[in-house]
């Protein structure tokens, strides 16, 4: 069972880590106050409170002589959060000074430590900054003793340019709530009791008898098996369907129901593409997350979510292959590996 304080941290990664804009668009920072930056924190922070659970947020400037701008703390968990202005990154010491604070914030028993980094990466008359956070970035991936993230200007600017509010759907779908923090509603058919007739029961034995763990090395075995499975998601669909589907609400239902008939969609366009062939059919499960393209419907609505921007990718892939289009990799041209391509994110894989 995911703790409270692994909770909180997959749900602070997800807020703090919402994919990278442009470098231009982080002129905006040069105007901005480091004040104004840990407020504007503060109030992403607080927007967000209630996918936090009960927690104090402390800011001071008795806390920044420590490494810390801001610490969120909950019965279990601590984290710390600093701040660097754009001021910040154009001083000389820039680079030994966050590495001091690094070591500072150590003193508060921080489960969780992340650096912001709030600059300009271009300025107006050409001075360039990206070296200089780069460089500190790759420097700071070598540190120990406490887990923290980094993040370059070109993510933080994604929240601190306005307010933003993520909403559940988000966090769902990049799997920010873990199964213990569904609501009944979100769950799927991997969440109800596990199916056990009579039918699954004697096949189930059958096999045991007949192939053991040996299954997929012995002549037989794989068909065997995947007739044991056909029987048992079958059983798992009718469970979803008869027990689960009339407890829902209306408009989970259709969402739901537009959420699937948008993944079908999808797939279909993806097997009308020039280049999709055996590979890709080979492939495709990897973009399913694994789960059998006949129980889409009856998957969890996070599931749904994922799925839903899964094939999207995996469309844009056969799409950009078949005109000549290159495609981007969603951490190319990064500082880091702490920035730009998220976790959760569905890799490129190749066609």
């Amino acid at each position: 069972m995911i703790t409270q304080r692994e909770s909180i941290i997959s749900v602070l990664d997800c807020l703090l880590n919402l994919g990278t804009g442009a470098e231009e668009d982080t002129l905006e920072f040069a105007n901005m106050k480091h004040d104004a930056l840990v407020t504007k924190l503060v109030n992403y922070l607080n927007t967000h409170r209630h996918f936090l659970g009960h927690c104090h947020i402390e800011v001071g400037q008795a806390l920044n002589d420590k490494g810390v701008d801001v610490i969120l703390t909950t019965k279990d968990c601590k984290v710390g959060f600093q701040v660097k202005s754009h001021f910040d990154v154009t001083e000389d010491d820039f680079a030994s000074k966050v590495k001091r604070q690094f070591a500072e914030a150590l003193s508060h028993g921080l489960d969780h430590y992340y650096i912001l980094i709030c600059s300009a990466m271009i300025k107006k008359d050409k001075k360039d900054f990206r070296q200089r956070v780069t460089h500190l970035l790759n420097e700071i991936r070598l540190f120990r003793g406490v887990n923290y993230n980094a993040f370059s200007p070109l993510v933080t600017i994604q929240y601190f340019r306005s307010p933003i509010v993520i909403t559940r759907d988000e966090l769902l779908s990049r799997k920010a709530i873990s199964d213990d923090c569904l609501h009944e509603y979100e769950k799927g058919y991997e969440h109800l009791p596990e199916v056990n007739s009579a039918e699954i029961i004697t096949t189930q034995k059958r096999f045991d008898e007949a192939y053991g763990d040996d299954w997929f090395d012995i002549e037989g075995g794989t068909e065997a098996w995947q007739e044991l499975q056909r029987l048992i998601m079958q059983a798992e669909a009718d469970q979803f369907t008869t027990c689960f589907w009339p407890t829902l609400p209306p408009d989970t239902k259709q969402k739901r129901a537009d959420l699937i008939f948008s993944i079908q969609m999808t797939l279909e366009a993806c097997r009308k593409c020039k280049s999709w062939g055996e590979r890709s059919e080979y492939k495709l499960p990897q973009w399913l997350d694994q789960i059998d393209e006949s129980m889409i419907p009856y998957t969890s609505l996070p599931n749904l979510l994922r799925l839903n921007e899964n094939v999207k990718q995996n469309l844009e892939v056969h799409q950009c292959f078949d005109d000549g289009r290159p495609r981007t990799r969603p951490d190319q041209g990064n500082e880091s590996s702490h920035v730009g391509w998220r976790e959760g994110d569905t890799p490129i894989i190749d066609i």
